[in-house]
């Protein structure tokens, strides 16, 4: 393939994503994570509960990757409490699948979506973590409202949790994308 061609067929793969984003209201690199173009749709509270684990548990370990790196105060506290809470969160995710979902396997497929920071330089880390954990929480909150909107909740304490985490992970979003901002 010639090299104007692969740069014509990179053009159109982004403005297909950009196009897609569009359409479901979120970000082009969004779009990217989704299967074949498709979005992972949430069908029960189980796949809810199930496949949030691994999402959280990728956020605490970039958390920990970047909190070992960055020197930013504000980064580091902010990391601190995406580990905290998410940590918390995967106990809570645990405990209700083994009391209400005994019987069903809790393995989820999961595509990971932040990128290894080894080998960056701190800003670059730094920049790349905030520029992936937008995105990893806008899906988050995209899972959330799903289960929320689709009435899929059949326990009180799953909707309270996915309640919560639209609250808090749109306050970061916020938080992330003004550092992105300022620093970048």
């Amino acid at each position: 393939m010639t090299r104007f061609k692969k740069n014509t067929v990179a053009v159109m793969v982004f403005w297909g994503f950009v196009f897609l984003a569009f359409s479901i209201g979120t970000s082009p690199v969004t779009a990217m994570h989704h299967e074949n173009g498709k979005m992972h749709k949430v069908e029960s509270e189980f796949d809810f509960l199930v496949e949030m684990i691994p999402h959280h548990q990728e956020a605490v370990d970039s958390s920990r990757e970047i909190k070992a790196i960055t020197e930013r105060s504000e980064l580091q506290e902010f990391a601190e409490e995406v580990i905290t809470l998410q940590k918390r969160e995967i106990e809570e995710l645990q405990k209700w699948i083994d009391l209400w979902y005994p019987e069903k396997s809790p393995d989820a497929r999961y595509q990971p979506m932040m990128r290894d920071i080894e080998g960056l330089s701190v800003e670059e880390a730094e920049k790349a973590f905030l520029e992936d954990m937008v995105v990893h929480h806008e899906m988050a909150v995209m899972k959330s409202r799903q289960l929320l909107e689709k009435d899929l909740a059949e326990h009180s304490e799953v909707e309270d949790m996915a309640r919560s985490i639209i609250e808090q992970q749109d306050q970061e979003i916020e938080l992330m994308q003004k550092w992105l901002n300022e620093w970048f």
